[in-house]
Parts: structure tokens; C-alpha cells; sequence
């Protein structure tokens, strides 16, 4: 069986000719999960269905909903028996009462979401949040994901589909809905994931690897190594500052991590970012020349030095002008051709025109975040070999 995690955007397998999907009810929203044991290499299969089957939340062979399905039931009792009540008061001239009904309802759905727990990557609980839509936590992949993280198993790939004439049709999970709850509960937001690797969309502000000391050990690789602990402890192929968010490659194998390693120090890495640059860029396009250094005597400040510094190139394209606050900015696209620390941010800088929101090279207002993302990678496939290419857009 091909083992991914995602697949084409979705958490999702590729259909396979032995994909254990038969006998599974038609028209429902149904999820695979294929996990393994820490202490087993037997593969374990949950399945799961989306809402009730048969007006039941409990399937004999389907994993269970994500609450207890007994308090569930004394809740939807207590609150069907009020809301009842009120009908009949209603239907008997009252009226009045009718703004009461719509409010207890409100409060049943509210005490109803309350009893939804999901568990974390970290074995930490979350509960339903209170902007998610009806039907938020009944997803299939939702519950099949919350069951392997409570058996402390290690997911090996997940699908969601429906039969339809006989056959798997595979659909990814739902921004409105799962999207609200799977980052926080795989700790990362994957884009894209197969037996060699992930691509992750990593959020502003987190670390790509651990710091030094226990409160810096938080970050993307401790994340996945602490999802998937048989990928190599150090899975990160690659890293971004911790105040830049967009794409990273993770590596499940240490044969892929030496290939993609490979492919870095090759030059076979093709990365594009966005940025909102502070001012006006008259130039449709450019490229920066400044070699850089890092300034000893003030880390981690990187700066341009002629002399001494090592050599640094980015292109860059002009893709707009936008007024916010009041200020002008250009968007642009940057395209390294170096891989230098910091290396955007100081020659933003150097050029005077700093990115928006850069704490060490410009300057931030509070609340704001740095605009820069890493919004597209290319590479050779470590298995493959094949050319591959994933964007994320830049969220500012």
C-alpha cells in the first residue's frame, strides 16, 4: 500500500488496489487512518464515519466520536425535554416565549460543543472553538486522528472519502471545518506529505528547529519528530527565521534527508518569497549584489561588509503597491540565489526600503508580524527524482 500522510494538497492516500475501503457504507463521509505502535510494526486501520449512521454515533469496527457519548445523550435529553416545553407554552398562545426558545437553543448547541475534546501532538486535550461551524468536530478524519493520538500511535497515512459507484472519491479536508482544529492537533499545517517527506507551512514567530535551552525547544522539527519519532531527530532538510513563515521540506527518512540536504548544497532548490517592503520601489525589478557577515559584536545582527563579507544575491520582482495605515509598500517577490542569513531582511535594508514589521532591521509596531513568507519551493523528488513544486500564499 502507498503510505502518505497527504496527497495533492489533502490528507489523503492515492487510491490502491488494496485499500481497505470495501464494505463501507455509501453516500457518508468516511476516513482511513493507517497507524503503527510504538512498540509494534504491525500497522493498525481505524475507520470512521462523519455525523451517525443509522442515527448512532457508535459503530461496531468505526472508532468513537469525540465525546462521551453518554453525556451526550444526557445532555441532548435535558435539553430536547426544556426546548419541548417551551413549544408546547408556545403552541398554547405564549408567545412571548418564542425569543427564550431561539436563546435555549442557542445554549443547548453551546453546551453540546462543550463536550468535544481533541487531543494534540504535545498529548494535550483541546476543546470545540466557539466560531466552529455546526458539525465541526463529527468530521471522519477529525475523530480518526484524535483516536491514534490517544493510543499514542504514529500516523501513516489518512484518507477521507465517500464511495460512489463503488469507488473511493477522495476529497481533502474542509478549511471551514477540520481546518480549524488539525494544525493545532498535528502541531504543524502540513501542505503536502508521502513516505520520504513533508512540506509544512510554518506560522510567524515559531522556531524551524530547537534553541538552546528548554524553553526554546518548541519549533517545527521538535514538532515533527514528535508526531512521526521514527523520522530522524534531525528531519528539518532546511530552515526559516523564526519570525518568517511559509514552506519547509521535512524528511521521514535519513536517506531522504541526505538527498534533500544533497539537493541544497547542489543548488537544485529553486525558493521564491513575498514581502512588503517599506515605501515605493520604482524599479519593476532588480537584483541585490551585497556580500554579508554576521556582526560579532552584535548577534544575531548580520551586516554588509565589502571586504569581508561572503557573497549575496537575490532578484527581485515588484508585484504591486499597497497603502496601509495610511503607508505605502511594495509587494514584491524575492528570489535568492544565495542562501545567507537573514539574507532578505539585510538587503531590504541595505537598499532602504525594510521589510514591514522587522524587529532587527526596520521597525515593528506592536502586534504587527515580519511580511515575509516563503511562498514557493522546487526541487528533485529524493525518491523520484522527478521535479516537484509547492506554493503556499502569503497570509498579510
Amino acid at each position: 500500500m502507498t503510505e502518505s500522510i497527504l496527497s495533492s494538497g489533502s490528507l489523503s492516500f492515492p487510491p490502491s488496489p488494496d485499500y481497505p475501503y470495501s464494505a463501507l457504507p455509501q453516500s457518508a463521509m468516511l476516513a482511513v487512518l493507517i497507524a503503527q505502535p510504538a512498540s509494534s510494526d504491525e500497522k493498525k486501520i481505524l475507520r470512521a464515519f462523519s455525523g451517525s449512521l443509522s442515527s448512532t454515533f457508535s459503530v461496531p469496527g468505526y472508532v468513537p466520536p469525540c465525546f462521551s457519548i453518554r453525556k451526550w445523550k444526557e445532555t441532548v435529553a435535558e435539553n430536547d425535554a426544556k426546548i419541548h416545553e417551551l413549544t408546547e407554552l408556545i403552541e398554547e398562545g405564549h408567545e412571548e416565549l418564542r425569543e427564550r426558545r431561539k436563546e435555549l437553543t442557542r445554549e443547548s448547541i453551546s453546551r453540546i460543543n462543550g463536550l468535544y475534546s481533541f487531543r494534540c501532538w504535545n498529548g494535550k486535550d483541546i476543546g470545540m472553538p466557539c466560531s466552529a461551524p455546526t458539525g465541526t468536530g463529527d468530521c471522519a478524519g477529525l475523530r480518526a486522528v484524535n483516536t491514534a493520538l490517544r493510543k499514542g500511535w504514529e500516523i501513516k497515512g489518512l484518507a477521507e472519502f465517500r464511495i460512489k459507484n463503488g469507488k473511493p472519491e477522495f476529497h481533502p479536508p474542509c478549511e471551514e471545518r477540520c481546518g480549524l482544529l488539525l494544525p493545532e492537533m498535528l502541531g504543524l499545517k502540513f501542505i503536502y506529505a508521502d513516505s520520504s517527506i513533508a512540506v509544512i507551512d510554518k506560522e510567524a514567530g515559531m522556531l524551524s528547529v530547537p534553541g538552546r535551552g528548554e524553553d526554546k525547544k518548541d519549533s517545527a522539527s521538535y514538532r515533527f519528530h514528535t508526531l512521526f519519532p521514527s523520522s530522524p531527530e534531525e528531519c528539518y532538510t532546511h530552515r526559516l527565521d523564526m519570525d518568517t513563515s511559509g514552506l519547509l521540506v521535512m524528511a521521514f527518512t535519513k536517506e531522504a534527508h541526505r538527498k534533500m540536504c544533497m539537493a541544497f548544497e547542489n543548488r537544485q532548490v529553486r525558493k521564491e518569497y513575498e514581502a512588503l517592503l517599506s515605501g515605493v520601489l520604482k524599479e519593476e525589478s532588480g537584483t541585490i549584489d551585497l556580500p554579508m557577515r554576521l556582526d560579532t559584536e552584535n548577534r544575531p545582527y548580520q551586516i554588509i561588509d565589502m571586504e569581508r563579507g561572503r557573497r549575496a544575491v537575490t532578484r527581485w520582482k515588484r508585484t504591486g503597491v499597497e497603502i496601509i495605515d495610511g503607508e505605502p509598500y511594495t509587494r514584491v517577490r524575492f528570489f535568492p540565489e544565495t542562501g545567507r542569513t537573514h539574507q532578505l531582511r539585510v538587503h531590504s535594508m541595505a537598499i532602504g526600503h525594510p521589510i514591514k514589521g522587522d524587529r532587527l532591521y526596520g521597525t515593528r509596531r506592536e502586534g504587527e508580524r515580519l511580511a515575509l513568507h516563503a511562498a514557493s519551493i522546487t526541487f528533485p523528488h529524493p525518491e523520484s527524482g522527478d521535479e516537484v513544486t509547492f506554493s503556499s500564499p502569503a497570509p498579510f
